[in-house]
């Protein structure tokens, strides 16, 4: 946002600052004020720059806006399954990137990856807000897409050997891929579950591991203590104050 903000500061005082710059050439020079070609040449040239600077990071910050509202849904819609006995985590922090959802529930572990896509507008209704998934890609109206679906699967491999490790048995983790706001129409099965934020629900039946009551508790102890990684330091810090 800081960029966004410096790039729409920056657009309107370029010129000025140009003409600044070949005023004061002028009355150096004691000469009529005859712009430079060469001047007007870095002006645009300086000017295209911070333009294309501008809508670049306004697409950006659109891209992270949208990737956020999609995480944002999606977690009230899994949140709605712990008043059926599933545990969920948010934001787990992994090795050098995080796993947005982590949901535990007597049939199984699973990490959700999940994704926000803007829908064209072709006004054709839900042809534009469907995604088919044939179990290797994701057919968008106007293109595809496969790494979402690698992303997924990388977050389970990982999930599950750090959870193996830190419980001292084997822990098998299910990858899923939840897209909001989309209709999604499965042509196939996949390793992958992919499911819009409607179709929350059907985690809870999509696999039948039957977790024991002591092992959810087990991996709901350890996915805790690794999600509280922040430490308060401002009220240790009033604390010390006081004493």
């Amino acid at each position: 946002m800081w960029d966004l903000a410096a790039y729409l500061m920056a657009l309107p005082l370029i010129p000025l600052m140009f003409y600044a710059m070949h005023l004061r050439r002028a009355l150096d020079t004691g000469g009529v004020l005859k712009l430079s070609g060469l001047l007007v040449v870095v002006g645009l040239m300086v000017f295209g720059f911070v333009s294309f600077q501008t809508i670049k990071t306004i697409r950006k910050v659109w891209k992270l806006r949208l990737g956020y509202e999609a995480e944002l849904a999606m977690g009230q819609e899994l949140d709605q399954l712990m008043r059926q006995g599933a545990v969920v985590f948010h934001d787990v922090p992994a090795a050098g990137f995080n796993i947005d959802h982590v949901l535990v529930a007597p049939n199984g572990v699973f990490a959700i990856e999940t994704k926000g896509r803007s829908k064209p507008n072709r006004n054709r209704g839900t042809e534009d807000a469907k995604v088919v998934y044939d179990g290797s890609c994701l057919n968008f109206p106007g293109w595809i897409e496969t790494k979402p679906l690698e992303q997924a699967r990388r977050q389970a491999v990982w999930l599950s050997k750090w959870l193996t490790s830190a419980v001292g048995e084997a822990v098998t983790v299910w990858p899923v891929l939840a897209l909001p706001g989309w209709f999604v129409e499965r042509k196939s099965r996949s390793d992958v579950l992919l499911i819009s934020g409607r179709e929350a629900p059907s985690i809870l039946k999509a696999k039948q591991e039957a977790l024991s009551e002591s092992m959810i508790k087990r991996i709901e102890h350890q996915l805790e203590q690794r999600c509280r990684d922040v430490e308060p330091s401002m009220y240790r810090k009033r604390e010390q104050i006081a004493s």
